[in-house]
């Protein structure tokens, strides 16, 4: 949903990290089993990303959009980072048109 000033309020359930703690990892008492990751409450699966505008310059031309690959799409259930993708926040993206 694209309004201002806070654009692309995420909707319910749509996430910008996905990550969890693995056994490998310093802090052993944060880990989480890979089959445990969506459930967890030791992950990190949260709507933190959002664009910002100011009104009166700008206004939501297009819809909003997620990116875990870096090639412009989405995959859910796939925790980041990644080999392909070294970030542990989804891009956020959209349109904006100046008034």
């Amino acid at each position: 949903e694209c309004r201002g000033p806070l654009l692309c309020r995420p909707p319910e359930g749509w996430q910008t990290t996905y990550n969890a703690r693995t056994y490998l990892q310093p802090q052993l008492n944060k880990a989480v089993r890979y089959a445990e990751r969506a459930t967890s409450s030791l992950a990190d699966n949260n709507p933190k990303d959002f664009l910002l505008y100011s009104e009166g310059a700008f206004e939501g031309a297009g819809a909003c959009a997620r990116d875990n690959t870096g090639q412009g799409s989405y995959v859910e259930g796939t925790s980041i980072p990644t080999l392909t993708f070294p970030s542990d926040h989804c891009i956020v993206s959209t349109t904006l048109r100046l008034r």
